[in-house]
């Protein structure tokens, strides 16, 4: 008789576990909304990714990710006081958001790293070894604007460090761009993030120049909600799954990142 009570009281827990793992599942496919993310450009494929996983497990939230470098993105939120979620390419443009109140402090979490590397005509018909040659006359190289995309400040600061002046024949506003310039020939080289290279698109396209560590200036990449959401519910749900899911830290992984 003893044995027949356990048994029935190990079923009884059993179904209400599995009625509680239903309810907490039918209450996240419940949600919805609408949130506005502003995105580092060169996070297109991952957040791409990102947002199709995420709407896997939140169907009735609608994510509208904005890609542009991270200067740009900073100030479109800064003037227009706009946007849920922000996730720039730098923790740079993060540390200004807090200093200027535009994300909830108890939001900000790192998520991965951003590595800095030089890239190069397929071939490398130019011999480029590392930093000193983007100096080099015959070398035509881009840089990101140093105020502009989180690359374009990570390379200025490469630069400096290793006393190295470039005169670059185009500057872009995203790290997107540089990638386009060097496919079409236009310039020899230019600095993007790593985590690019690896992009099934731009492979057997370029050659890929690893910069020492003691040169180098490795971006820690963090998300926030921003003060100025107006759908705080969808904007926390979203950043808690970029940090907390297993099945985006698989995406990271997929496109090239070291979660941190």
């Amino acid at each position: 008789m003893k044995n027949k009570t356990l048994f029935a009281i190990t079923i009884i827990i059993l179904i209400i576990a599995v009625m509680g793992a239903s309810f907490t599942f039918a209450s996240d496919n419940a949600k919805s909304g609408s949130i506005v993310v502003y995105a580092g450009a060169g996070f297109s494929e991952l957040g791409d990714d990102l947002v199709k996983t995420f709407n896997e497990k939140y169907p009735n939230i609608e994510v509208n990710m904005r890609y542009g470098g991270s200067g740009e993105l900073f100030t479109t939120m800064e003037t227009q006081k706009s946007g849920d979620v922000f996730f720039p390419a730098a923790y740079k443009y993060m540390g200004e958001a807090v200093e200027n109140g535009y994300v909830e402090n108890d939001t900000v979490k790192n998520v991965t790293k951003n590595i800095p590397v030089i890239i190069v005509q397929p071939g490398n018909p130019k011999n480029i070894t590392g930093i000193d040659d983007l100096a080099r006359s015959d070398v035509k190289v881009g840089l990101g604007e140093a105020e502009g995309p989180a690359i374009g400040k990570s390379s200025q600061e490469i630069l400096n460090k290793s006393n190295v002046t470039v005169d670059p024949v185009v500057t872009t506003t995203t790290v997107n761009q540089l990638v386009t310039y060097l496919i079409s020939g236009e310039i020899d080289a230019t600095i993007i993030w790593k985590a690019m290279t690896t992009w099934a698109d731009n492979q057997g396209k370029f050659e890929v120049i690893e910069i020492p560590e003691n040169q180098n200036k490795i971006s820690t990449i963090p998300i926030a909600v921003t003060t100025f959401t107006e759908d705080s519910d969808s904007a926390h749900a979203f950043v808690d799954f970029v940090t907390e899911d297993e099945d985006a830290h698989k995406l990271f992984e997929k496109w090239g990142y070291e979660l941190l």
